[in-house]
């Protein structure tokens, strides 16, 4: 849950704050564009070798983009690797080295690369790489670290107006993962969020006519950052402030008419935390009831279930029969929602090159269960949600019914995407098998992202044994014990045809 929270109080601030270090690869993508319409082999040969001279690297990079855009390996590499010699510090070599220090898994090893690394380029703030690592430092419960990447990350960051964002609002968007390990200090920061986001509510909310989208968004940042407040209140020893920030907020979300559920799913799961542990175990009970028959208990709730059901009835007297026919409400209530998420439309034939370069055809795989992944390297949730997807490929390893497929997607930056991708998934040792959706030269589109109406990743394409499209799901949750369950009754549903 934690993870999803802190998605809907720091997306917008994320999104903000690297809007502007988008401005060269645009210019790129243009200027790519623009290449893709000369239809004259003579000019385009021209044009590509004007653009490697001189002292621009930009023009380079165009270039190298060109050939990698349409598959054109040997003279990419070799254009690539003039580029990280003759322009050393340039772009391209920034961002080979942030992707190497992005793929060092061991945190402090990751820190000492970064700031050996950082000082030969004071002047950057290495966009999602210094929020991650701040974030990582604030899971540990290591402030000063936390400050440190923070401050760097929110160098020239501005909000959708074009103001610049407070240190403390930073802090407040990286703390939410401080709310296990340094719960008080974590309450400190978010107490300045949940101000600044209450402030920004009620300013949008005087307007005659506030903009419907930003209500919204100003209302999902605000509970999103009360619930992480709360929540680091009762992890910390004010738990009964906890429960009292927890129980107004939780009133007055319930009276927003116009609030999203989806917060006030958030903001009850930390609501229950606290009349759990303030042994307010029968007002809690009502609550973790509903989250099991919705299949929204983890194991943790429904330990918590069995202790407050103890504590209200005093022994643990019936507990199996009422716990089964708990069970038996959610499992109803899935295969209602599995059945309420089904379509049935014909899924697009496709033909791409796996990433050892051996073609696999869609049609092929017919008469099976096919489950499609759209991901890429640079996508954090597609990442993430990698642990949870290898548990769904070992479930179904000797099911010859089944079938992976995950397609990289939408790449961007330097590198061979090819590579980087096959890379990734072999030094993370994950066994999927990987196709590349790479870029159309002509349209900037992924073809095959673009068959399937994909508007966003991680996406999940389940096709069943007729080759019709049963579900599309997007997102990623961070329970994967939850997510693998999901993705499974929705392979057997799609296994009846």
């Amino acid at each position: 849950m934690k993870k999803i929270i802190l998605t809907a109080f720091s997306a917008f601030l994320l999104f903000t704050a690297n809007a502007q270090r988008a401005n060269t690869g645009h210019t790129i993508r243009q200027r790519l564009s623009e290449l893709n319409t000369i239809t004259d082999p003579t000019v385009l040969a021209s044009k590509l070798k004007e653009l490697q001279q001189g002292t621009v690297e930009e023009n380079y990079l165009v270039a190298y983009s060109y050939y990698s855009s349409k598959g054109m390996t040997e003279p990419a590499e070799n254009l690539r690797n003039e580029i990280l010699k003759k322009f050393p510090k340039g772009r391209l070599a920034l961002q080979q080295k942030i992707q190497e220090i992005g793929e060092i898994s061991d945190l402090d090893a990751r820190d000492k690369s970064f700031v050996e690394f950082y000082k030969e380029y004071p002047d950057e703030n290495f966009g999602f790489l210094t929020y991650s690592l701040s974030q990582d430092f604030a899971a540990r419960g290591d402030d000063a670290k936390m400050r440190f990447y923070a401050d760097i990350y929110g160098k020239g960051a501005t909000d959708g107006k074009g103001n610049p964002i407070a240190k403390e609002t930073i802090y407040a968007m990286m703390a939410g993962s401080m709310v296990q390990t340094n719960p008080e200090l974590a309450a400190g920061y978010l107490k300045y969020g949940v101000d600044a986001a209450e402030a920004s509510l009620a300013e949008m909310k005087a307007s005659s006519s506030p903009d419907p989208n930003l209500l919204s968004r100003a209302q999902n940042n605000y509970f999103a950052v009360l619930t992480n407040y709360v929540t680091a209140l009762s992890n910390g020893k004010d738990v009964e402030k906890g429960y009292q920030e927890a129980q107004k907020a939780y009133l007055a979300i319930q009276e927003d008419k116009k609030a999203d559920p989806r917060s006030l799913k958030y903001l009850e799961g930390a609501y229950v935390q606290t009349l759990i542990k303030t042994k307010r175990f029968k007002e809690a009970l009502p609550y973790i009831e509903n989250a099991v028959k919705e299949d929204q208990a983890n194991k943790a709730m429904m330990e918590q279930l069995k202790t407050a059901y103890v504590a209200v009835n005093g022994s643990e007297s019936g507990y199996k029969a009422y716990e089964g026919n708990l069970l038996v409400i959610q499992e109803e209530n899935i295969q209602a929602e599995i059945a309420k998420m089904a379509v049935s439309k014909p899924a697009p034939d496709f033909e791409l090159k796996d990433v050892d370069g051996n073609l696999v055809k869609l049609s092929d795989l017919k008469g099976k269960v096919v489950v499609l992944d759209f991901w890429a390297t640079w996508c954090g949730p597609c990442k993430a949600s990698f642990p949870a997807m290898q548990k769904a490929v070992d479930k179904y390893k000797n099911d010859p019914n089944v079938k992976f497929l995950f397609l990289h997607t939408w790449e961007k930056g330097g590198g061979d995407p090819t590579a980087n991708a096959k890379k990734y998934v072999t030094d993370n040792k994950y066994s999927f098998e990987v196709l590349m959706d790479l870029r159309d030269p002509k349209t900037n589109a992924s073809a095959v992202a673009s068959a399937y109406k994909v508007d966003g990743i991680p996406t999940k394409i389940i096709i069943d044994t007729h080759g019709q499209i049963r579900f599309s799901t997007s997102g990623f949750g961070a329970d994967a014990d939850k997510a693998v369950k999901e993705l499974s009754n929705m392979i057997a549903f799609a296994k009846k045809g």
